[in-house]
């Protein structure tokens, strides 16, 4: 058993908080004002400009939270990862594939990603940015697999994106 996940599961097992000093404010964020950005991508020939933030909160370990932004009448990558994702839309229209399912999200939908599942997010307005908070268990992915992120991304010629293009 790898380092990460031990001490995932010491953690979990001790059934102590892991954030019990952080000041109230902490366990608060905005998904309307920008965070920690952690990827970026842009690609005109694929109709692909977002970006993703993140949301650091005291204590997590085995999810976190991400603020999508697309573009105007762009895209992400038609891409799959490790991890579970629930997006809600903060504000704009979307159209999410999930496999060959496609959904049309106003602001208050739901779509819940299983694992390895291809998906891809679309912006349908021509005018006004997509916000979508992403709730992931990343942390959890991560202390199972290591890093496996930039495998499943475009950018960053992850094949988990490129083998389905």
């Amino acid at each position: 058993m790898n380092a990460d996940l031990l001490t995932l599961i010491t953690h979990i097992e001790a059934r102590q908080p892991l954030a019990a000093d952080a000041p109230v404010g902490a366990f608060h964020a905005d998904p309307g004002t920008n965070h920690r950005e952690i990827y970026r991508n842009r690609n005109d020939k694929l109709g692909i400009d977002f970006a993703v933030d993140v949301l650091d909160f005291p204590g997590t370990q085995a999810f976190d939270a991400r603020v999508v932004r697309i573009a105007a009448g762009r895209n992400n990558e038609l891409h799959k990862h490790a991890h579970e994702s629930l997006f809600y839309v903060i504000s704009g229209n979307a159209e999410v594939r999930i496999g060959e399912a496609k959904l049309t999200l106003n602001p208050g939908g739901l779509a819940f990603v299983p694992r390895w599942v291809f998906h891809q997010s679309r912006n349908l307005s021509p005018t006004d940015e997509l916000v979508i908070l992403a709730i992931t268990d990343f942390g959890l992915t991560k202390a199972v697999l290591g890093d496996y992120d930039k495998r499943t991304r475009l950018a960053e010629n992850g094949v988990d994106a490129l083998d389905h293009a």
